[in-house]
């Protein structure tokens, strides 16, 4: 069975305005806590999204952002 999804994107204004959140928030928090920071702001978007396909397409697209080619991860 073929999942349709009903989401939309984001407008960009918006994407940038929350990148900048994230970019201001990265830095109040110490380095020591910055994984353990982006991973509870992962798993709490991931419990507002009731479709683990996109919830596992999303961790992909961010793998594959950080590592292009798979040998420098």
């Amino acid at each position: 069975m073929i999942a349709i999804s009903t989401h939309t994107a984001l407008p960009f204004a918006d994407l940038e305005q929350i990148y900048e959140q994230l970019a201001v928030t990265l830095d109040s928090v110490p380095e020591k806590q910055q994984t353990l920071f982006l991973a509870q702001l992962a798993l709490a978007l991931a419990h507002r999204i009731p479709d683990i396909d996109q919830v596992l397409a999303a961790i992909n697209e961010a793998r594959e952002g950080a590592c292009p080619d798979e040998r420098g991860c």
